[in-house]
């Protein structure tokens, strides 16, 4: 048996506790406080999730500003803890509709129930959020979300489409428990496909590695308990040569590729291998159908972006970095939220940041953060095709290298309606019960950066 958690904690930004459950009398309320501080002082980013200080594990899961923590004085798994925290906030969210902090506090007593059926006396029970229905008896209290005609007044609405924020609703809010939402609820069905890409470029723009890890999200608020039947790419083939899955031994030119795949186990495979279809009874709230993986370029289209760095000597103590940027997407796209940043040499002295000739005032911004020594270049919306370079010059002692102590180039970004992986939704086919039976169904794409650098 695994040993017990002594504490669990939900924790705003702010580091104060929205949630607070002590199991076992075994620590002090205050114990997250050193959580926070530890937090604080390697940062964000540098904070492992799992640490130790005086005798006291910690684990801990970010997941939208909020933090899920456990504290324990046994040696507890930590990765039974950290997949146990991951499905609490997936639960949560399946029943609030929303995670965020104010969803918390207005479903407060909902969520102590929740948590109080999820871990009993330090140690984890049932998690699913079909399996916790029969339990659970407060019904959640609605957050709204700004919809578009609040933003927009002129928007108008088009019937084929609807705003990402239709599918942040509870599971359980139009009926009496799952079963009633299920009987009389809403009649529709999400799906995500979602493209996590990492790559390394050189200096030339070359691609040293690459590698796609996605996912087929779906969250359903069908009535009943339909069968659906979800058709992907007919060329679709996962692995490699002659035994290649679903290849029919072999790929020709222009096939969607996935090297590896794994399934949800509510997911039946007597059609996927030979039309490419998978056949499930979707569970109630969000769940991952299917994870894969790319691990190898096999087009130069799969690139979003490309870099080019360059530095230029000006002088013997000034020197210039450009670097140029081009969206390698279709020009009908955009990507949003876009972040690119590097760290300048602590032997530098002086850094001047500047943009291109001409660029719109407030479409993307560039600065330089002194104590860190960071530049960063945004810019809210890239089209596809559009090419933009950043102009940075340093001051810095005769002799440096500025290539040679420069780290890489850090690019994040978001493209939505794009996927680098090419999988794609042929059909998605909803086994009715009547002809009175008219399901809506969403499907969405997302491809977003997990590690995007580049050498200089």
């Amino acid at each position: 048996m695994t040993a017990p958690m002594s504490q669990l904690f939900i924790l705003a930004p702010n580091g104060h506790a929205i949630v607070y459950k002590d199991y076992r009398g075994e620590l002090p309320k205050d114990t997250s406080e050193t959580f926070f501080h530890e937090l604080v002082e390697k940062g964000a980013a540098s904070c492992p999730p799992v640490f130790a200080v005086d005798g006291v594990s910690y684990v801990s899961v970010k997941q939208s500003g909020l933090h899920f923590l456990v504290t324990s004085v046994d040696n507890v798994c930590p990765s039974l803890v950290l997949s146990l925290l991951t499905q609490l906030t997936k639960v949560i969210k399946d029943y609030l509709g929303v995670l965020n902090e104010e969803a918390l506090r207005k479903n407060f007593t909902l969520v102590y129930e929740i948590v109080d059926e999820v871990i009993d006396y330090g140690y984890p029970q049932g998690a699913a959020t079909t399996e916790l229905q029969t339990y659970l008896f407060n019904k959640p209290v609605p957050v709204e979300a700004p919809s578009v005609a609040s933003v927009l007044p002129s928007f108008k609405a088009n019937p084929k489409t609807m705003a990402s924020a239709a599918a942040a609703k509870s599971v359980v809010a139009q009926g009496q428990g799952i079963a009633g939402w299920r009987a009389g609820g809403g009649n529709e069905i999400f799906i995500d496909l979602v493209d996590r890409v990492s790559v390394l470029l050189t200096a030339e723009g070359q691609v040293r590695t690459f590698s796609v890890d996605g996912c087929i999200q779906m969250k359903s608020f069908l009535k009943g308990s339909p069968q659906v039947h979800l058709a992907l790419n007919e060329d679709l083939v996962v692995g490699g040569g002659a035994g290649a899955r679903g290849g029919g031994g072999g790929a020709g030119y222009g096939a969607v590729h996935l090297d590896d795949v794994n399934f949800h186990e509510c997911v039946v495979l007597d059609r996927f291998e030979g039309e490419k279809v998978l056949t499930l009874a979707p569970p109630s709230g969000e769940f991952v159908v299917m994870n894969f993986r790319i691990g190898t370029l096999r087009s130069e289209r799969q690139l979003p972006f490309r870099l080019w760095p360059s530095v230029h000597a000006l002088s013997e103590f000034k020197k210039e970095l450009q670097v140029t940027v081009k969206a390698d997407f279709p020009e009908k796209l955009h990507a949003v939220n876009v972040r690119i940043s590097f760290v300048v040499p602590k032997s530098v002295t002086s850094v001047a940041v500047s943009l291109p000739p001409g660029a719109a005032k407030g479409a993307q911004t560039a600065s330089y953060t002194e104590a860190t020594r960071l530049v960063e270049w945004v810019v809210k919306k890239w089209p596809g095709g559009a090419a933009l370079s950043l102009s940075t010059k340093v001051v810095l002692p005769a002799g440096c290298d500025l290539k040679k102590e420069m780290g890489p180039i850090s690019m994040a970004f978001e493209i939505p309606c794009y996927n680098v992986s090419q999988l794609a939704v042929r059909h998605l086919h909803i086994l009715e019960r009547d002809k009175s039976y008219k399901p809506h169904r969403w499907v969405r794409c997302l491809t977003h950066a997990s590690s995007y650098c580049c050498r200089v």
